[in-house]
């Protein structure tokens, strides 16, 4: 794996730019193998591009986590443990090769920092961009006007839009006029990322609760919801969610025929004011008049495998939904499980297959693709499990591709913000105390970010 880091923005003056001071920009470069005449097995030639757009001297951060096939068996063949190793970067003598790059600053360009609030607001779950420390940012930018900053303090900012901090009571005002019914299908990092919908942010959302295992990467311990919420089983779980979570006694209701209160349409009309604790669980003013709501319908899967008793073929029917309101979304996330423990073959065909399926199920209904996370797959008891980045990004490639082309899906992409983390937080969070690939809460809460400025932007 290779990035590209920023160091420092320092120019031949020795001027620096304060907005970018320690912001160790981080920018992933995908590798692809290239053909040569040197004898491979003494030498593995790959190229890659990468776009650069802020100003800086930027170092190579190169790492080796791709050895002899290790993650990458296929069926009866043995596995072992994920791990890495730091590559050192050097100019041989006979080849022009860079160990650092160098961007000139542009402060007209559109992708320059200062200019970041003339951008259009992101409609799109794939954009690309940078962490920058909330500390830089200009003091005229208001909280609301960008996302939550990460645990390390470090805010996201795509290039060429602009994300804003949307409320879960302002998503769910948005839902019930848009799309008041959701059909889901996804493994466990699926279930966790429900979890801030369900409780109207109120999971794991202050820094004071980030220790806690639940909120790094256990479902532990349980909360409002019965029991058969956790075991990994294809078990069909349905709510109805409103502005402030969901009400105990309308789990696993009839919500067809549920008497609702009337949704009141009365406008929200007081501007939302600067406040320190715009946290998840933040309720803009007025929202408390509302009672606004959507219908969730969530369905464990694993990916396109027929595993444990979960097999996408028999769980997604006309028949097992009709029971339902009918979907005006319906969010898909899978090659978690395809990636560990599938193989390639297989997985070319049945992507195609459930992709179809959908779309003969939900045959109106817009289409969601959630990535798989990225911080995934690391260590297990089971020596069946495979994984190597290059190998999640293959089978990610194709899921993505199949359902944009058949099913017009969007993605919601929660891989490519994590891979532009600093390379610090990347071995962070790749040591969390748990085997499972869930990520932690904050992160979570920011990739829930991204679907609601996708959805509520749009």
């Amino acid at each position: 794996m290779l990035d590209l880091v920023l160091r420092t923005t320092r120019d031949e003056n020795g001027d620096e730019d304060p907005l970018y001071r320690g912001s160790r920009v981080t920018v992933p470069v995908d590798l692809y193998a290239k053909s040569d005449d040197r004898d491979p097995a003494l030498t593995h030639v790959y190229q890659g591009t990468a776009r650069l757009y802020d100003p800086g001297i930027y170092d190579i951060d190169a790492r080796l986590d791709y050895r002899n096939g290790q993650w990458n068996a296929e069926p009866h063949l043995a596995t072992l443990p994920f791990s890495e190793t730091r590559m050192k970067t050097a100019i041989p003598s006979n080849e022009l090769v860079l160990s650092q790059v160098s961007v000139k600053r542009d402060t007209g360009h559109p992708t320059y920092l200062k200019r970041h609030q003339n951008l259009p607001l992101c409609t799109r779950g794939d954009e690309t961009g940078r962490w920058i420390p909330e500390e830089n940012l200009p003091k005229t930018w208001q909280k609301w006007q960008y996302m939550f900053p990460a645990e390390d303090g470090r805010v996201w900012l795509p290039y060429h839009c602009r994300m804003r901090r949307i409320s879960h009571p302002e998503f769910t005002l948005y839902m019930s006029a848009r799309y008041s019914s959701i059909h889901w299908y996804g493994d466990s990092n699926s279930r966790r990322t429900l979890r801030p919908f369900l409780s109207s942010g109120k999971w794991c959302h202050r820094k004071s609760m980030f220790s806690r295992i639940d909120c790094l990467c256990n479902d532990a311990p349980k909360d409002v919801f019965p029991d058969e919420w956790y075991p990994n089983m294809p078990v069909p779980h349905w709510y109805r969610i409103h502005s402030d979570g969901v009400r105990s006694d309308e789990i696993y209701a009839d919500l067809r025929n549920l008497t609702a209160d009337p949704t009141d349409q009365r406008p929200i009309i007081e501007k939302d004011p600067i406040r320190e604790d715009y946290l998840p669980d933040y309720v803009p003013p007025g929202y408390l008049l509302r009672n606004d709501y959507f219908d969730l319908y969530y369905l464990f899967t694993r990916g396109t495998l027929d595993m444990y008793g979960s097999f996408w073929e028999r769980d997604i029917t006309r028949h097992n939904i009709s029971q339902y309101r009918e979907a005006n979304l319906v969010v898909v996330q899978i090659v978690t499980w395809d990636a560990s423990f599938g193989n390639w073959t297989s997985f070319t065909k049945q992507v195609v297959r459930m992709a179809d399926r959908l779309k003969m199920v939900y045959p109106t209904a817009k289409f969601i693709y959630r990535t798989g996370p990225f911080w995934c797959c690391r260590t297990t008891d089971d020596p069946q499990k495979k994984y190597d980045r290059l190998r999640f990004q293959a089978f990610d490639r194709l899921a993505r591709k199949t359902f944009a082309q058949r099913l017009s899906a969007q993605a919601w992409d929660v891989t490519e913000s994590h891979r532009c983390r600093s390379p610090e937080m990347k071995r962070y969070s790749e040591n969390m105390p748990c085997r499972s690939a869930h990520s932690r809460a904050e992160v979570i809460h920011l990739d829930n970010q991204i679907l609601m400025n996708m959805l509520v932007n749009g």
